[in-house]
C-alpha cells in the first residue's frame, strides 16, 4: 500500500526562536507540512548555538549548529525582513497561500507588526494562527518575558522538586520547552482538523506557565485538601518502596527500582538470593516497606552496589522487578534495543553538508516515540539561512529575478547574516539563549 504523508498540502509560516515553537512545526513538517520559517538576518540566536561539527563554529557557522539542525529539520528557510513596509506586503501575500501563522514572540509584537490574528482573518478568513509565549496574551502577566528556566519555577514546578530537606531544584534547562512544544503541536493539528471539518479558522493562545501548571496537577488537587508534600528527591511521595535511585558499580553510575506491590516484593527478594535483611517480617506489607523505607534504601543500595547497572536492570527484569539503568546520552546512543527498533536515525552526511550528520532521535526519519507504518515521515536537514528565497519568491509570489535582486539591494530580503554578527561569530560552547 502507498504511503501518505498526513500533512501534505498544508503550508506554515513560522516566525519562531528557541524551541517551543520551532519543536512544534518540526514534528507538523516531518508529517509532510511545508513550513517555512520566516528568518530576520540581524535576529539569528538560534543560529548561533553549537553543537559544531569539530566543536569549532566554522566559516558558515550559522548553517552550522545542531541544536539549530535539530530543531529546524524539514523546514525552508526564507530571509525576510518583516520590519519593513515591503518584507510585511510580501508577507501578507504569503499568507493568501497558507494555511497557519505561528509566532513566539512576547505579547503584543504581531499587534505591532500588524500580523496579529485580527488583522491576519481580514485577508484572510479561514487562517489558523498560534501564538505561544511565556504567560499568553491576557492577564497581568501578558507583557512578562521568561525562558523555559523561569518557567519550571513559576509554574511550581521547582518547588516539588529536590532532596529530601532540601531546595527546590530545576527539573532540566528547558522542560517547559519540550512540553509546550508537543502542545503546540497538539493544537494546530486540533486546529487542521476544525478547519477541514468547518472550513473556519482559529486563533490559538498558548502559554507556557499554563503547560507548566498541567505537570503539576496532583499537586494542585492535594493542597486543595490541606496536603501539603514535603520535597522526597527520587523517592516516592505515598507509599511505594523501595521506590528510588541506588547506586552500582562504577563512576556516577545508578539504577532505578520500583516496587509497587507485595508481588513484585516478593520477585525482587528472589532477584537478590533471599537475603536475611530482606527476609525481616516488617518489610512484608506496603505500609511495613514503607515505614522502615530508609533502612530498606540502605540495604538495596548495597546490595546494587556489587553489580553494573546494565546488569543489575537486566537481573531484575528477568524476575519482572521494574528497573532501568540511569543512562547517560552516549549509552542511549548505543542502546541495542533503540538500535533494533530503528529509533536513532541518521540524516545522510550528502545531505546534512553543513551541520553533519549526525544521530537523532527519530523513527523511519521522523522524531517521533511511536510507530505509524502506512504514514510516510521523512526528517530532512534543516535549511541553510535564506535557502528557499528564489523558490518562494519565484515559484508562490511570481516576483521577477530582477525584483528579487532589488529586494537584496534594499536589505529586506537576505541570505548571509549582518555585519554585526558576521563580525561577532559564536564561541565554542555557545548557546541559546532568546527570551520569550
Amino acid at each position: 500500500m502507498k504511503q501518505t504523508r498526513l500533512l501534505e498540502g498544508i503550508r506554515i509560516l513560522a516566525l519562531e526562536q528557541v524551541m517551543v515553537v520551532p519543536y512544534a512545526t518540526a514534528i507538523l513538517a516531518d508529517m509532510g507540512a511545508e513550513v517555512i520559517r520566516i528568518e530576520h538576518p540581524e535576529h539569528l540566536d538560534d543560529r548561533r548555538s553549537g553543537p559544531w561539527p569539530d566543536n569549532i563554529p566554522g566559516e558558515q557557522w550559522w548553517n552550522e549548529g545542531g541544536t539549530f539542525a535539530y530543531w529546524n529539520r524539514s523546514k525552508k528557510s526564507l530571509c525576510l525582513d518583516v520590519y519593513t513596509p515591503r518584507g510585511r506586503e510580501l508577507f501578507l501575500k504569503l499568507v493568501l497561500l497558507s494555511d497557519i501563522v505561528v509566532d513566539n514572540f512576547r505579547t503584543g509584537t504581531m499587534e505591532r507588526l500588524g500580523l496579529d490574528h485580527e488583522s491576519l482573518a481580514n485577508i484572510k478568513p479561514d487562517i489558523i494562527t498560534l501564538t505561544c509565549n511565556a504567560f499568553g496574551s491576557t492577564g497581568p502577566y501578558r507583557a512578562y518575558g521568561s525562558r523555559a528556566r523561569t518557567i519550571d519555577s513559576f509554574c511550581g514546578l521547582s518547588s516539588i522538586s529536590g532532596y529530601e530537606g532540601g531546595p527546590a531544584l530545576r527539573a532540566s534547562s528547558n522542560y517547559m520547552d519540550h512540553t509546550g512544544a508537543l502542545n503546540n503541536a497538539f493544537l494546530l493539528l486540533l486546529a487542521i482538523y476544525h478547519k477541514r471539518k468547518t472550513g473556519q479558522g482559529l486563533r490559538l493562545d498558548a502559554s507556557m506557565y499554563e503547560t507548566g501548571i498541567q505537570s503539576i496537577g496532583p499537586a494542585l488537587l492535594e493542597v486543595q485538601k490541606g496536603i501539603v508534600q514535603e520535597r522526597t528527591g527520587s523517592a516516592h511521595p505515598y507509599w511505594k518502596a523501595p521506590y528510588n535511585v541506588y547506586p552500582t558499580q562504577g563512576t556516577d553510575q545508578w539504577i532505578a527500582i520500583s516496587v509497587s506491590s507485595d508481588e513484585e516484593w516478593a520477585r525482587l527478594k528472589d532477584a537478590m538470593g533471599q537475603p536475611e535483611w530482606a527476609c525481616d517480617a516488617r518489610l512484608d506489607t506496603v505500609p511495613g516497606r514503607w515505614e522502615h523505607r530508609k533502612e530498606l534504601d540502605r540495604h538495596l543500595a548495597e546490595w546494587t552496589s556489587h553489580g553494573d547497572h546494565v546488569t543489575q536492570m537486566h537481573r531484575l527484569q528477568q524476575h519482572r522487578v521494574p528497573a532501568g539503568a540511569v543512562y547517560s546520552a552516549s549509552e542511549l546512543l548505543q542502546d541495542p534495543h533503540l538500535e533494533q527498533r530503528g529509533y536513532l536515525a541518521s540524516i545522510p552526511p550528502e545531505e546534512a553538508t553543513n551541520s553533519g550528520s549526525r544521530r537523532y532521535a527519530g523513527r523511519a526519519f521522523a522524531d517521533r516515540p511511536f510507530h505509524m507504518p502506512k504514514v510516510e515521515t521523512r526528517m530532512r536537514p534543516a535549511p541553510d539561512l535564506g535557502e528557499h528565497n528564489q523558490e518562494v519568491f519565484r515559484g508562490l509570489l511570481g516576483l521577477s529575478a530582477q525584483e528579487i535582486a532589488r529586494l537584496k539591494q534594499e536589505g529586506i530580503v537576505l541570505d548571509r547574516p549582518s555585519a554585526n554578527d558576521l563580525a561577532s561569530p559564536p564561541q565554542p560552547g555557545s548557546g541559546m539563549g532568546a527570551a520569550l
